[in-house]
């Protein structure tokens, strides 16, 4: 159970912020009355990174870490940029499932971003799966609580007029705006 514990605590830690940025542009625009459809795609989310992080934890994808965190800044700008583009009335659209491939995508991305951490803190000679099933469990309760949280601040704050398009533009310009932010203090590690 301690790998639930971290999973929970590397997701929810400030310093990667990074990770919390990503749902929040993902949700831009999700009030509590969308919390279904919230916690699909933050379940779509985990599977993405499950898988790079099952396939980096048995050594078969080795990914260059400065790409890498540049990467992740990009993912984060580019789902502000399509949710700020979409509106806030795409949901149920004939598209609605590319979010969620996107998400995916998107996961394997940032799943590769803590692969190394989640490298370091397992045993030697442990198995791969359980310890990843736990740790995976925690990142996906971790994400349940940070989006609940949010969810209900977006509530609040439709309760006191906000308007769901008003709301996506600001998150959007926000975490768009960090992340570029982000990518381009990054992007001197590479080029």
């Amino acid at each position: 159970m301690n790998e639930v514990y971290l999973g929970i605590e590397h997701i929810t830690d400030l310093n990667g912020y990074d990770h919390m940025l990503y749902l929040l542009a993902l949700v831009s625009w999700a009030s509590l009355s969308d919390a279904w459809r919230v916690a699909l795609l933050a379940t779509a989310f985990t599977v993405g990174h499950s898988i790079t992080l099952l396939l980096a934890g048995l050594g078969w994808v080795h990914a260059n870490g400065a790409w890498i965190e540049f990467l992740i800044p990009v993912t984060i700008a580019a789902t502000a940029l399509v949710n700020l583009r979409r509106g806030a009335g795409h949901k149920g659209t004939p598209g609605q499932w590319l979010t969620y491939v996107a998400t995916v995508g998107f996961g394997l991305i940032h799943g590769l971003g803590f692969s190394s951490f989640f490298r370091m803190m397992q045993e030697e000679g442990e198995g791969i799966v359980l310890p990843l099933l736990r740790f995976n469990l925690g990142v996906e309760l971790g994400q349940l609580l940070i989006l609940a949280v949010c969810l209900a601040l977006a509530s609040l704050a439709r309760l006191v007029g906000v308007t769901g398009r008003e709301q996506q533009v600001f998150v959007c310009a926000v975490t768009g705006t960090v992340a570029f932010m982000m990518a381009m203090e990054r992007s001197a590690q590479i080029f």
